[in-house]
């Protein structure tokens, strides 16, 4: 069956944010790059491979318990073999990591964000290190236009205005679309769901990088729950 194309799913979820009659998003207008809502744990990780980290946690809806597995990736993918050869300082240490939460089985949640806690353990340098700093983007897909860093008044341009949001404005929803994007002047992160109860996105990851003890830079990572 042929996807949706972009310019539709856009379309959709303009309609969907202005009127609560309008037709529901097409749930596989909800992807970035080759994953999209619906998709079973067999199919995301034959594309990204195991996950970094896997949680489980109960969500409390309507009376009810609903059962999570969440799985969180790290970006660009081959982060660790690249710190291995070209160790980063810790200032440039800010790795993209992707929540796919999966609810009986199916993807119900697509999260991407820049803001995981960095947890460096204690290091003071006793040599100079040469820093790299890696070129292209550390994740390449977006959401129909869509992608990290991109300035907020872009994301108003292509999906229209945002229909609520936080006092400190560097939150956004399309209430009763299930999106959501973080950022005040640039786009931080995104989150998409299949509904109710599924579009809060819970806590940050924890990241806690391998430092070189000569000059501390990072030469590795794990990543752990929030």
């Amino acid at each position: 069956m042929a996807e949706t194309p972009s310019k539709t799913c856009v379309a959709n979820i303009q309609a969907a944010a202005k009127s609560k009659r309008a037709p529901p998003v097409p749930l596989d207008c909800w992807r970035l790059g080759y994953i999209k809502l619906g998709m079973t744990m067999v199919q995301t990780r034959t594309y990204l491979g195991a996950p970094g980290a896997t949680s489980a946690f109960t969500l409390n809806y309507r009376r009810r318990k609903v059962a999570v597995t969440r799985q969180l990736y790290v970006f660009p993918r081959n982060l660790r073999n690249w710190l291995k050869l070209a160790p980063s300082r810790q200032q440039d240490f800010h790795p993209v990591t992707l929540k796919l939460d999966f609810s009986k089985g199916v993807l119900v949640a697509i999260g991407l964000d820049t803001e995981a806690r960095v947890t460096p353990p204690p290091c003071k340098p006793s040599a100079a290190g040469r820093a790299f700093v890696r070129a292209g983007a550390d994740f390449p897909y977006g959401l129909h236009g869509m992608t990290l860093g991109a300035p907020i008044s872009s994301v108003t341009e292509r999906f229209g205005k945002f229909t609520g949001g936080n006092r400190t404005q560097d939150f956004h929803i399309y209430t009763p679309v299930p999106l959501s994007v973080d950022g005040k002047d640039k786009v931080t992160g995104f989150r998409m769901a299949s509904g109710p109860p599924f579009e809060s996105g819970g806590g940050e990851p924890v990241i806690v990088p391998t430092l070189d003890r000569r000059n501390c830079f990072v030469t590795g990572y794990v990543i752990k729950p929030s």
